[in-house]
């Protein structure tokens, strides 16, 4: 899961996260810096190609102090610069079309959420056909969920791509499969990537990027609209 990785106290820290984002750093010798993981109180970040975990007040060789970090974003300083970093949402935009034009309008399907009173979206689909609630996780690169979620889906995930997470435990086995097809309301995308964390993994099923990345994502407020075009 680019797993990661929003703002899921605990359960972001299972996605390896890779977000390419370029800060504009006149005085810094710098070049790039991603995020790999986020945590709340720490993240590893790639700093011109290197690793490096940091804890909130830390600074790497490099010259990148992190002033805080939570699961959906990090506020690093540089030459004495603050930038946050974190994933970036592409803005909803209505539909490309000449007025009268229904066709093209029709293309257009719409899933509004609501913020939850944790704080957080959640939304009811499908995986496979088979019912589900996800936790909305924009830091999360990949559709991600436990071993034990996965078998209760029929998900062959023993017969997908073994690798390796991240986690607030260390290191735990992992499976890549892709889901043959996730459903959010009415919106509907086939071949989606999805990690399968051995146990214990997330206690909800997290919609991530792979999913995510697919529409146009507008956050505002307690509202969040999934456009899909």
């Amino acid at each position: 899961m680019n797993i990661a990785q929003t703002k899921l106290p605990g359960l972001a820290a299972i996605f390896l996260c890779v977000v390419s984002l370029l800060l504009a750093m006149p005085a810094s010798a710098i070049k790039s810096l991603s995020v790999y993981v986020l945590f709340n109180g720490r993240a590893i970040l790639v700093i011109d190609g290197q690793q490096r975990m940091l804890q909130v007040g830390e600074t790497s060789p490099e010259g990148v102090s992190l002033i805080s970090s939570t699961t959906h974003s990090a506020i690093v300083e540089i030459d004495g610069e603050q930038e946050e970093i974190g994933l970036h949402i592409v803005p909803s935009i209505g539909p490309v079309s000449e007025p009268g034009d229904t066709e093209a309008e029709s293309y257009e399907t719409t899933v509004t959420l609501e913020k939850s009173s944790n704080g957080f979206f959640h939304a009811e689909g499908e995986i496979n056909n088979k019912s589900v609630s996800f936790l909305i996780d924009t830091g999360a690169n990949n559709v991600a969920m436990s071993v034990s979620m996965a078998r209760s889906l029929d998900v062959d995930f023993e017969s997908g791509r073994k690798s390796l997470a991240s986690t607030a435990n260390g290191l735990v086995p992992m499976y890549e499969v892709v889901l043959e097809k996730v459903t959010v309301g009415s919106i509907e995308l086939d071949n989606i990537s999805a990690a399968i964390i051995s146990d214990p993994g997330p206690n909800e099923i997290l919609l991530g990027m792979s999913f995510l990345g697919q529409l146009e994502v507008n956050h505002s407020g307690n509202t969040m609209v999934l456009t899909q075009r």
